[in-house]
């Protein structure tokens, strides 16, 4: 009795409700349309429930690195996770209070975002070129090429450089790189599919780990 509750009972709920949902999305004028739904809702609501827990598994998992060399950084992140959500919380319990949680992501929150976004192309320039350096393969130096022409075609070069250089980023951006980004959706999809056709057979059970 065990070994079912621990093993088989998981499996059969989880194949359960992968096939009432796939046949919801196949018979969509049916009654498995809405019990589609509900089971998508009782979704968000544990996953939502999974992020929570998350949260305070970041809080457990930082705390005893702080007390340890180099645990300012992990401080901070404390600190900063505390704030958001004591400023968030605050925002949607008290409106007077509300201005201060869309200063905090506004002037906070988003400023350092962009920052490291905006730092994600030198990290990768400079990841071409040590790439290059130990690898002289043409995989290297196509990488680096891109690197480079979307760089130097945003940044505010003056004429007549910065006009066919941001012709070029936009062609790059438009034709190869969405095409490479469509390969790699489309592969992602086939990887998903792949794994829940598992699941819904039982070869894969990640939720009795």
């Amino acid at each position: 009795m065990d070994r079912f509750v621990r093993r088989a009972l998981p499996t059969s709920v989880a194949i359960g409700t992968g096939i009432l949902v796939l046949l919801g999305y196949l018979f969509p004028h049916t009654v498995l349309a809405s019990v589609r739904d509900e089971l998508i809702h009782w979704g968000v609501i544990i996953a939502a429930f999974a992020f929570i827990l998350g949260f305070f598994n970041l809080l457990r998992v930082h705390l005893a690195r702080a007390r340890t060399s180099g645990g300012i950084y992990s401080l901070f992140l404390i600190l900063a996770a505390l704030a958001s959500l004591g400023l968030t919380l605050a925002a949607l319990l008290l409106p007077p209070l509300r201005f201060w949680g869309d200063w905090w992501f506004r002037s906070i929150i988003a400023p350092l975002q962009a920052t490291v976004m905006g730092l994600v192309a030198f990290v990768l320039a400079v990841a071409a070129v040590r790439l290059l350096r130990h690898r002289r393969q043409w995989e290297a130096l196509v990488f680096l090429v891109a690197v480079l022409v979307v760089l130097m075609g945003t940044l505010p070069l003056p004429l007549p450089f910065s006009g066919w250089l941001e012709e070029l980023r936009h062609w790059w951006i438009q034709v190869p790189a969405m095409a490479g980004m469509r390969g790699l959706l489309i592969g992602v999809g086939l990887g998903a599919l792949v794994v829940g056709l598992r699941i819904l057979v039982g070869a894969d059970r990640p939720y009795t780990d």
